[in-house]
């Protein structure tokens, strides 16, 4: 006598099956809000940091101080005690770094509201971007945030001292306006330029360089800079002294 194995038909709970039905739904509909929360438009206020002054009050306090200074300087001593032979007046200078500074704002304001407005064409929804979660947009903790408050400051005065140190200690680094006497031609313009720009590019590289194989300039300064693992443009000027 043969006999067949018979395999029970599996007798399906319907307490279980309405509970299963019941998490799918809910599964979907909280992703359809997260979805929705993610696309919902923030209020400026909301950012990680302002499109225009960055999240630090102090840090903002210290930038602008420091591009007053050079006009404090003026206001006391005159432009004629303060400039330097073969160089553009000191004036000229302060006005130049001034509107290199707004310029750099606007340009990066510009850079990151496209960010935020084309949310489709980047990897992090908007809602990434809000103040006091775990990180910011950039990727760093709380903890490195706090670190790299320092380092900005630093930033800020070591170029303020680069930048106008370089007028006191090498007159001519910053070129005066030619007399129309003695106009450059269109061909020592573009040579001129030409040099700028490739002896720039090489101090560049090579100061890069130094900041990625040299240990103490790594450890102290550079590695700062690589914590941003979602860079932004503003971080091009940021976490370096």
């Amino acid at each position: 006598m043969c006999i067949k194995n018979i395999t029970p038909r599996t007798v399906q709970d319907p307490v279980r099956t309405a509970i299963s039905v019941t998490n799918t739904k809910n599964i979907k509909d909280d992703t359809r809000a997260q979805d929705q929360l993610n696309n919902e438009p923030m209020h400026v206020r909301e950012h990680f940091s302002s499109l225009l002054f960055g999240g630090s009050v102090s840090n903002t306090l210290l930038e602008l101080i420091l591009l007053a200074a050079p006009f404090i300087g003026l206001f006391f001593y005159g432009d004629e005690a303060l400039n330097m032979p073969n160089s553009m007046s000191f004036v000229e200078l302060s006005l130049f770094f001034l509107v290199a500074s707004i310029v750099r704002r606007i340009y990066n304001a510009y850079l990151e509201a496209i960010y935020f407005t084309f949310p489709a064409y980047r990897t992090q929804p908007p809602r990434e971007h809000l103040l006091k979660q775990g990180k910011d947009l950039c990727g760093r903790d709380l903890e490195q945030l706090k670190i790299l408050d320092f380092q900005d400051k630093m930033t800020m005065l070591s170029q303020f001292l680069l930048n106008f140190g370089l007028y006191y200690i090498l007159p001519g680094f910053y070129p005066k306006s030619s007399d129309s006497d003695s106009e450059q031609s269109l061909g020592e313009r573009f040579l001129r330029l030409i040099l700028n720009h490739y002896i720039m590019s090489f101090g560049m590289y090579w100061a890069h360089r130094s900041l990625h194989v040299v240990p103490w300039l790594w450890e102290n300064i550079h590695s700062f800079h690589h914590w941003a693992k979602h860079p932004l443009s503003r971080n091009t000027y940021e976490d370096h002294w």
